[in-house]
């Protein structure tokens, strides 16, 4: 591994290890931790943390509400011929899980399933109102091509005709819904008049052409804003903590993690002493 001088003097002038803060003291060997994937320098380290430090074999796949579309999802993914393995489960009961995990066989690779819901329990669109910026979202509605008058449109979560919505032969329909057509029988509740108007914004403004490109768009708005609201999350607590959501499955196990981290206790092992 070569590093540049400026590594070189980083690593020698180095007290602490990186990845525990511990002193680096004469009684163990310090070494050069780097990535192995793409072999950047990473700091000084305790060889014996170097060599427990590992890479991720799980990709985050991160869900808002995971609840709800849980079934069809697990279904596909137990069943699919393309990347064939098994599917482990954390159950909360019978019908709900808390994260499920998807390997492919003959790789090391695996897709956890977590729900960001049970890191950030309110709607979306609250979370996503409660964002000065979402900047990957504008980099990536820029990378379309669009203008800055069209991505201001898509700042916020948009509306859609869920109810209105019960056959595919609907997504064919060439005029935005009237309002009535918003009534959501869950919540039984009517659009507001500010969102209606939002929705037709949209429709004129991106000149679209049946619902089923609305839908689209719609969900493309959707998946974006969940990108913002999590990075930002995610970078709030690596930057109080250093400790990445992504790694948890809910808040209670990230707290716990945070408050061990922080005060640096060690817990007693419990035993049953019955036995």
């Amino acid at each position: 591994m070569r590093l540049t001088d400026l590594e070189e003097i980083s690593f020698r002038r180095s007290s602490t290890c990186h990845i525990c803060r511990k002193p680096i003291t004469g009684e163990e060997l310090a070494v050069r931790d780097h990535c192995h994937l793409t072999g950047r320098f990473r700091g000084a380290a305790h060889n014996s943390c170097n060599l427990n430090y590992k890479d991720s074999r799980f990709i985050p796949v991160v869900f808002h509400n995971l609840n709800y579309d849980t079934h069809f999802i697990l279904k596909e993914i137990a069943t699919s011929t393309l990347m064939k393995g098994r599917v482990n489960l954390i159950p909360h009961n019978k019908e709900k899980y808390i994260s499920f995990t998807k390997y492919v066989d003959d790789c090391n690779i695996s897709f956890r399933f977590i729900d960001s819901w049970r890191f950030l329990p309110s709607s979306l669109e609250k979370l996503a109102s409660y964002l000065k910026n979402v900047p990957i979202a504008v980099k990536e509605f820029r990378s379309d091509g669009l203008t800055d008058e069209k991505i201001d449109l898509l700042r916020r979560k948009g509306v859609f005709p869920y109810d209105f919505v019960n056959g595919l032969d609907k997504l064919t329909t060439t005029k935005l819904p009237e309002k009535n057509d918003f009534y959501n029988k869950l919540t039984d509740s009517h659009i507001a008049e500010e969102d209606y108007k939002h929705a037709v914004q949209v429709w004129n403004k991106f000149n679209i052409s049946t619902l089923g490109e609305y839908s689209d768009l719609y969900l493309k708005t959707d998946v974006l804003l969940l990108v913002d609201v999590f990075e930002s999350f995610r970078e709030t607590s690596l930057k109080a903590y250093d400790l990445c959501p992504a790694h948890f499955y809910t808040t209670p196990g990230l707290t716990f993690s945070a408050a061990l981290k922080m005060t640096k206790v060690e817990l007693e092992l419990l035993t049953d002493i019955a036995c």
